[in-house]
Formats: structure tokens, sequence, C-alpha cells
């Protein structure tokens, strides 16, 4: 039997990937097992164990694949070679809000992330979360040290403050926009709250609240 190119592997491996994110949504993570996974994908379990060693890994893939676009673009607005770090996180948090509103799929997969419910796999959910957290802080930490660089955030505002509070924001908005539907507009009401939230830490020539985002690129 030929050998896989990297091409056919990386194509099983979303495959997985796309059949276990699938069976989370509909039967929950306790409920979904390796041959449901398999099953789905219309692959082997034997397949699927070749590319990953449990249900866990699976999890924290998922997960982190669908994490992984976010991070890029906070990557992209602490760059040296861009004067608007402050606009640029803006438009990262806005632009994602509203790609969330617009799919159902990513809403459903941000329901998998945010809940935590008392199964085996809550441990997994729980360091995938920190993992998350320390990746995003690290980049928003960035960015407004690249805004102070430029003298964009307000005096005694520090940049590790600053992204404790953004993020506190960006979860919170997350949370609510999805456990309390309805009772939230996730990005009008976002919007809100991370431009009071700027208008305390940056200076005012910054951004411009009420403004739409820049597209993503």
């Amino acid at each position: 039997m030929a050998r896989k190119t990297k091409e056919e592997t990386l194509a099983t491996r979303d495959g997985i990937l796309d059949a276990a994110e699938a069976c989370f949504q509909e039967s929950g993570i306790a409920n979904t097992s390796l041959e449901k996974i398999a099953a789905r994908a219309g692959f082997t379990r034997g397949a699927v164990y070749w590319h990953f060693k449990n249900k866990g890994e699976i999890l924290a893939a998922v997960i982190t694949r669908c994490r992984v676009p976010f991070l890029q673009k906070l990557e992209q607005a602490s760059s040296d070679s861009r004067n608007t770090p402050v606009q640029d996180l803006r438009s990262v948090f806005l632009n994602s809000w509203m790609e969330l509103e617009a799919s159902p799929r990513l809403r459903g997969l941000l329901e998998i992330m945010l809940r935590n419910d008392l199964s085996s796999d809550s441990q997994i959910l729980r360091q995938t979360h920190a993992e998350g957290f320390r990746d995003c802080s690290a980049r928003i930490i960035s960015a407004l040290n690249r805004a102070n660089t430029l003298g964009q955030l307000r005096p005694g505002v520090s940049a590790e403050h600053a992204a404790r509070l953004l993020h506190i924001t960006l979860t919170g908005v997350l949370y609510n926009s999805i456990f309390q539907p309805g009772s939230i507009d996730m990005y009008r009401d976002g919007m809100a709250a991370l431009d009071a939230l700027l208008g305390a830490l940056v200076t005012a020539d910054s951004f411009v609240p009420g403004q739409p985002p820049t597209p993503s690129a």
C-alpha cells in the first residue's frame, strides 16, 4: 500500500477533527466516544488512533484549531510595522464577535469550549483554557506595549493590567452571549463595553468609539 502524502495525512486529521466537532456539539463531550468519531469521519478506529492517543487529545486539537486564527490576528496587532495597535486590537475583538454571531458552527464550538461540566474531560478543558488564556494575554500585552511605546496608553496604565481587563471583557461578552441568549447582542453590547473600557485605558486619539472595525485580512 502506498504511503499517504503529507496532504492526505493532514486531510485525514482534519476529517477526524470535523467529525469530532460535530459529535461534541450533537452529543456532548462526555457522550462522544472514539468509535463514534471514527464512524462519523468514515475512518477506522485505528486511523483515529494513528493521529490521536485519546479523546482528550482530539478535544484539545479541536479547540486549538478554532483558536489559532484569533491568535494570529492578535499577533498582527503588535507588529512594529503598524502604528495603530489599539485600533487593531479593537478590530480583532469586534470582527471575532461578528464572525461568531454569523456562524452557528462557531457558536456551538464556543459553547463546548466554555461549558465546564463534571465529566473527566473537564480537566482537559481547564488545561486548554489556561493555555489559551496565556497565549491570548501574551499577544494582547505585546500589542499594548507597542501602544505604550507610541504614547497611546494613559499615564499610570500598564500593558499587563490593561490586558487583564480586556481579557475579562472579552470573556464576559462571550459567556453572556452564549449562556444568556437573547439578553445580549454580542457585537453591539460588546462594542459598547469594549469602547467604555478602552476610553479609560488609552488616549482619546487612539481609536474612535462606535466606529465599525477594520475588516479582517
